[in-house]
C-alpha cells in the first residue's frame, strides 16, 4: 500500500513561502510588530505545523477565535507566545484561559464583567466596533473608567472595508479609533489586518494582524492592484481516467457541457466533499505541466471533468492536475468567492504534505 497512487486530493503547503510573506509584512508594518491570524487551522493549510515556524521567525502573537484553538495552538507554542481569543470569554471558560496562559478579546460589557470577576487581573484585549458592527463594544460607548479595573495589554479594532482601499469607510474608521486611542494613551493598540497594513503607516498603531497574507492570498478586492505574495497553498489531483468524447456528448450531472468537437478529458478525483466550490464556473482552471486546464461541467462530490483539449502533452491516469498555487485569486473569483473561503472550505480528507522551514 505505500505504493500505492492515491486517489484523494493533496493539498502541499509550502512553509518557506509563508515564512517569506511573513517577513515580507514585518518590513510593511513601519516598525510594528508584526502578529499573525492563525484561526480556522490556519485558515485551513495546518495550524500545528505554521505556527510554530512563524514563532521561530519572531512572531510574538497569535490571534485564534475559539477558546479550542487557542488550546490546541498552545500545545505548539512555547509559554513566551501571546495566543488571544478574538470571541472572548464567559465565566464558564475563564479557569480555561488561566490554566493555559491565554488572552480574551473582550467584546461586550457582559464579557467585560465577567473577566473583572472571574479574570484574576490576567491581561486582555479590548475590542472597540468602530464601524464594522460586528464584535466589539460601540467606540462612542468605550469609558475609561468602565474599563480602569482591567489588565489591558492591547486595544483592538478591526476594519470593515480595507480590501477597497479609497473606500471612506477606512479614514471614518480609523479617526474613530484614534478618537478611542486617547483615553487609552499607555495601551498598545492595533487596527490592521492584512489589507489594512497596505493601507500606510496611520493605520500600523503598535501592531499589525496579517492573515490572508501570509498564506499567499491577495487581501484587496478585484479589480485592485495588489503585490504579488508568494504562493503557499498547491492543491494536486490525480487523475482516474481519460476519456475521448463525440461532437454532441454531455458531460456531468445535467448535461450542462455538451462537447462541440471530437475532444479529449480527465476526470480527477476532486469534487465538493474536498472543498472544491459547486459554482466553479467559466474561468476556473487546474494546471497541468504548466498548462491551463479548463473544467467543465458540474462539479460533484468527489469528481471533476477537465479539458484537456489545449495541451500539448499527454495526460494520463495517475498523472497530477494542480490547483490554487499558480492562480488561487483568480481561482477564487471563478468560483465567485474569495481566497478566504478556498483555503478555509479545504476538505479534511485532502492530505495535507509540508516542505520547507526545516
Amino acid at each position: 500500500m505505500n505504493n500505492a497512487v492515491p486517489t484523494t486530493p493533496e493539498l502541499h503547503v509550502d512553509l518557506d513561502a509563508c515564512l517569506q510573506n511573513y517577513n515580507w509584512f514585518c518590513q510593511q508594518s513601519s516598525g510594528a510588530q508584526t502578529s499573525a491570524a492563525i484561526k480556522a487551522d490556519a485558515y485551513g493549510l495546518g495550524m500545528a505545523k505554521i505556527a510554530p515556524i512563524l514563532q521561530t521567525a519572531g512572531c510574538k502573537t497569535f490571534f485564534v477565535a475559539h477558546i479550542k484553538e487557542a488550546v490546541s495552538l498552545r500545545k505548539v507554542l512555547t509559554q513566551q507566545a501571546t495566543i488571544y481569543v478574538l470571541h472572548g470569554c464567559n465565566s464558564i471558560d475563564a479557569t480555561v484561559f488561566h490554566d493555559h496562559n491565554l488572552r480574551p478579546v473582550i467584546n461586550s460589557d457582559n464579557q467585560l464583567l465577567n473577566w473583572l470577576r472571574n479574570g484574576n487581573d490576567m491581561p486582555c484585549a479590548l475590542h472597540v466596533d468602530t464601524g464594522i458592527n460586528r464584535l466589539g463594544i460601540a467606540f462612542d460607548k468605550i469609558k475609561l473608567s468602565n474599563t480602569k479595573n482591567l489588565n489591558l495589554s492591547l486595544l483592538m479594532s478591526h476594519l470593515a472595508c480595507a480590501s477597497t482601499p479609497d473606500h471612506k469607510q477606512n479614514p471614518l474608521q480609523l479617526q474613530r479609533f484614534k478618537q478611542v486611542i486617547e483615553q487609552f494613551p499607555d495601551t498598545p493598540c492595533s487596527l490592521a489586518n492584512s489589507a489594512g497594513v497596505l493601507l500606510g503607516s496611520d493605520y500600523h498603531f503598535s501592531m499589525t494582524r496579517p492573515g490572508i497574507g501570509l498564506y499567499g492570498g491577495t487581501p484587496f478586492d478585484a479589480g485592485i492592484s495588489a503585490p504579488q505574495l508568494t504562493p503557499v497553498a498547491r492543491l494536486r489531483a490525480p487523475v482516474l481516467q481519460v476519456k475521448s468524447l463525440k461532437a454532441g456528448d454531455a458531460v456531468g450531472y445535467g448535461g450542462r457541457f455538451i462537447a462541440d468537437k471530437p475532444m479529449k478529458i480527465a476526470i480527477i478525483s476532486y469534487g465538493y466533499a474536498d472543498g472544491l466550490f459547486r459554482s466553479a464556473g467559466v474561468g476556473a482552471n487546474c494546471w497541468i505541466n504548466g498548462q491551463a486546464a479548463p473544467l467543465l461541467g458540474q462539479v460533484s462530490m468527489d469528481l471533476m471533468a477537465v479539458d484537456l483539449s489545449n495541451l500539448d502533452h499527454r495526460v494520463n491516469p495517475n498523472d497530477f492536475v494542480e490547483f490554487l498555487g499558480y492562480d488561487l485569486n483568480d481561482f477564487s473569483r471563478a468560483c465567485s468567492t474569495i481566497p478566504y473561503e478556498v483555503l478555509t472550505s479545504i476538505g479534511t480528507r485532502v492530505s495535507r504534505i509540508y516542505h520547507g522551514a526545516n
